[in-house]
């Protein structure tokens, strides 16, 4: 017996050591993967410092979607956050090339800042945002390497504050995606059938709109992260069914109002008929339901 308990705890320190060297492993390989992907950022950040558009177009057309990809092989935490907010922002600045900014819609207080030294060019901001992402997942990774100086316990400092702030900002998002979920369903079809189609589509619109509004000023102000994927995703489902409900209205409309048997029927141009239309519009908004439930079990994991 003694000999046997010897083997057993032989056998236990190996499967011990053996899972510590796979995690250290593992560990090594994802710190390898965000390296190569913050030594890409630097050439995109240089890209954009040079102010040739042309030169920064080639190199994005160059690294994305491949970077998307590498970053959604690290494992969750605060470096994968600031890598793929990074990638993310850099990937769509070119897009908001000539759009202005508008730095009242910044509700962090970082971006608000980098907002009043980007004004005018939202391209320049995106950049900007892109590259603290990029310093914060540099400094996250010093750490790692065992880099213990000011510098970089100052900023990863100011990380855990950013990532309070991204939970407050979410925790918004969700509030206000249930109060859309609350509206959903309240509508009453019977009411929206009754009424004629423009009243129909203005009182939807003014009922749906302003909440989502409130969802992408928030949206825009989270990091790349799990619950920025889902509270999204919501989003998405929400403003997929209000498109289809909208469809819906003149269709509807033409049963009860002979007047507005002349005007153009949305569905019929579309080859889809009504009840496909409010089935689509119930779908995504079931969904956006599911992924409301999915936000508040992420959330509550934090």
């Amino acid at each position: 017996m003694p000999r046997l308990r010897i083997l057993s705890l032989a056998l236990l320190c190996l499967l011990v050591s053996g899972g510590r060297a796979a995690s250290a492993a593992s560990g090594d390989s994802d710190a390898r993967r965000a390296e190569a992907i913050a030594a890409k950022l630097r050439l995109l950040d240089a890209a954009a410092a040079s102010g040739d558009a042309d030169a920064y177009r080639k190199l994005a057309c160059k690294l994305f979607p491949g970077l998307f990809v590498s970053v959604s092989q690290l494992h969750d935490g605060d470096l994968k956050t600031d890598l793929s907010t990074a990638v993310s922002l850099y990937e769509s600045a070119p897009r908001a090339r000539g759009k202005t900014t508008d730095c009242e819609r910044e509700l962090r207080q970082s971006y608000f800042r980098l907002c009043r030294e980007n004004t005018g060019d939202r391209a320049s901001l995106l950049v900007a945002k892109a590259r603290m992402h990029a310093r914060w997942a540099e400094a996250e990774l010093n750490y790692q390497r065992g880099a213990r100086d000011a510098a970089t316990r100052d900023t990863l400092a100011q990380v855990r504050a950013e990532r309070s702030t991204d939970l407050s900002l979410a925790a918004e998002a969700l509030r206000a995606l249930k109060e859309l979920a609350e509206k959903a369903d309240a509508a009453s079809p019977g009411e929206r059938r009754l009424s004629s189609s423009g009243e129909s589509a203005r009182r939807l619109a003014e009922d749906f709109s302003a909440p989502l509004e409130e969802v992408d000023r928030i949206l825009a102000s989270l990091p790349r992260d799990s619950a920025y994927r889902v509270l999204s995703n919501a989003r998405d489902a929400f403003r997929d069914g209000l498109y289809w409900q909208l469809k819906t209205l003149p269709a509807s409309a033409l049963v009860v109002n002979a007047n507005s048997l002349a005007d153009p029927d949305p569905l019929r141009q579309a080859d889809i008929n009504s009840n496909a239309a409010a089935r689509a519009a119930a779908d995504n908004l079931r969904g956006a339901q599911k992924f409301i439930r999915r936000a508040e079990e992420t959330l509550k994991e934090r």
